[in-house]
C-alpha cells in the first residue's frame, strides 16, 4: 500500500512553491533506497518510500520526464507516497543547486557540549561512533531505538534535535517540530530541502547533499545504491539559518 493519510503537504510547501524557478524535468530515476529527479537547475534527491510496487515505478518513468516542474511540484498534494515523494524531489532538484554557499561538513557534527540531550528522529549509519550518547526515535525501532511514541516525553527536555529528511516529505516533520521547546533542530539526509524558509518553523541547521554528476548518480540510484555508494558524486553541506 502507498496511499496513506498524510497529515499536510510538507512544512513551508505553499513558501517554497513561491519562491521556485520553473524547469523542465529531464530524468526521473527510482531505485530501490532513492528517487532523483534532474532539471537544468539541478538534481533533487529523496529517499524510496517503502512498498513501492513495480508498475507504480513504471507509470511515473512515462508520465513525469518532460513535465513542467511547476506541475510535479502539485504531486506533493497527493496521498500516494510516491507521488508525493516525487514532488519532494522535485523541489529539491530546485533548491539544492551547486551554486549554494555551503559549509562543507557532515550533518551529525553539531559541537554538542557533554551535558546537553541530543535526540535524533531516525537512525543514521555511524551514529554509534559519532554520537553515542544520543536518544534515537525510531518508527520501526532497533533494539537501541525509543519509539516513536516516546517523542512528547524525549523532544521537549532536548538540547539539540537532530531530525531525518524524511520527515518533510511523509508530513510529520511539523508534528515533529511542535514539541520542541528550546532545541537547536537540524534536518539532515541528502533529501534536504537546503532552503532557509524552513528557519521560518525553528528550524536553525540544514545539512544535505549537492550531487555534482546527475547522470552517474542516476547510473547508481537505479542500480540500488545507497549514500555510501554515491557520495563521491556530490559533497555534503551545512546551511546555518
Amino acid at each position: 500500500m502507498t496511499d496513506l493519510n498524510f497529515p499536510n503537504t510538507p512544512l513551508g510547501f505553499e513558501a517554497l512553491k513561491e519562491n521556485l524557478p520553473s524547469a523542465i524535468i529531464n530524468n526521473l530515476t527510482i531505485g530501490k533506497y532513492w528517487i532523483l529527479i534532474e532539471t537544468h537547475y539541478g538534481a533533487g534527491l529523496v529517499a524510496t518510500p517503502p512498498q513501492i510496487n513495480r508498475n507504480e515505478i513504471a507509470q511515473e518513468l512515462h508520465v513525469v520526464k518532460g513535465q513542467p516542474t511547476d506541475k510535479i511540484i502539485d504531486l506533493c498534494y497527493s496521498q500516494n507516497s510516491l507521488k508525493r515523494a516525487i514532488g519532494c524531489a522535485t523541489i529539491n532538484s530546485l533548491i539544492n543547486t551547486m551554486n549554494l554557499d555551503l559549509s562543507q561538513e557532515n550533518g551529525l557534527n553539531i559541537n554538542a557540549k557533554a551535558d546537553e540531550k541530543i535526540v535524533i528522529v531516525g537512525r543514521f549509519p555511524g551514529l554509534n561512533q559519532k554520537l553515542p550518547n544520543a536518544y534515537v526515535l525510531e518508527r520501526n525501532p532497533g533494539p537501541q531505538d525509543y519509539p516513536e511514541s516516546a517523542a512528547a516525553q524525549l523532544i521537549p527536555t532536548c538540547d539539540q534535535l537532530i531530525i531525518t529528511a524524511s520527515t518533510w516529505v511523509n508530513g510529520s516533520l511539523e508534528t515533529i517540530l511542535s514539541l520542541v521547546k528550546n532545541a537547536q533542530v537540524s534536518i539532515i539526509g541528502p533529501g534536504t530541502p537546503m532552503s532557509p524558509i524552513l528557519g521560518r518553523y525553528g528550524v536553525s541547521r540544514l545539512a544535505g547533499f549537492i550531487a555534482n554528476n546527475p547522470k552517474e548518480l542516476s547510473k547508481l540510484i537505479a542500480l540500488d545504491a545507497g549514500v555510501k555508494q554515491f557520495k563521491h558524486l556530490g559533497h555534503f553541506g551545512v546551511l546555518n539559518i
